[in-house]
């Protein structure tokens, strides 16, 4: 069995994101040790945000199958009680996101009514793979904080002229960040440019109070 969460404590009291809480979920074939979580989580930190990756059940258990949504949903919100009771955790603006599915998850919580300060989707899956028009976007208005996409423009579950429209529809509340030449597993975007546009996300939308 693995551990359900691996907390990354803030290196600092005194950096750009003390304020911060950051929980974080993997997508549905990977883990928390994925290159862009752990890259993530470390500039974040750097910068004195205390940072949660979770594990789905699934993970946990060492199963590479997801477990459907309803499962995903209700651990993730004990994923986030776990993260709130953590002793320095008070006081933080909690933000959710994850890399594709755990995003996908953590998008659905706050649509649903979670508070949140802000919400990361790293590669969101906004649709199956060769099927545009099967849309997962009709939850994302509801969502109310700032939202960072970090998508590559060869993901073929992104197709970009599927989500420019629907970031059209969501405003000044949504901002993308694009890596040319990154697929779906972003392997050819780097990993501290992807730390780089989460934290300067961060700061600017969260940290800073600006909002939505």
């Amino acid at each position: 069995m693995l551990e359900p969460h691996l907390v990354d404590e803030p290196a600092r009291t005194d950096g750009r994101l003390a304020s911060t809480l950051l929980v974080l979920w993997h997508g549905a074939g990977g883990d928390v040790g994925e290159r862009s979580l752990v890259a993530v989580a470390q500039a974040a930190t750097v910068e004195g945000a205390l940072v949660v990756r979770a594990r789905f059940p699934y993970r946990v258990a060492g199963k590479r199958a997801p477990d459907r949504m309803p499962l995903l949903l209700a651990s993730a919100r004990e994923s986030i009680d776990a993260a709130l009771a953590l002793p320095n955790a008070g006081g933080r603006k909690l933000v959710l996101g994850g890399r594709s599915m755990g995003g996908r998850v953590a998008s659905m919580l706050i649509a649903d009514g979670l508070a949140a300060a802000g919400l990361v989707l790293l590669s969101y899956p906004l649709h199956p793979a060769g099927k545009p028009e099967k849309k997962r976007d009709t939850h994302l208005p509801a969502i109310r904080c700032p939202m960072l996409f970090v998508q590559g423009d060869r993901d073929t579950l992104c197709d970009l002229k599927v989500l420019r429209p629907v970031l059209r529809r969501l405003g000044s509340r949504a901002e993308l960040s694009l890596f040319p030449g990154a697929d779906h597993g972003m392997r050819k975007a780097p990993v501290d440019a992807i730390a780089n546009a989460v934290t300067d996300f961060l700061e600017r939308r969260v940290a800073a109070g600006t909002g939505g």
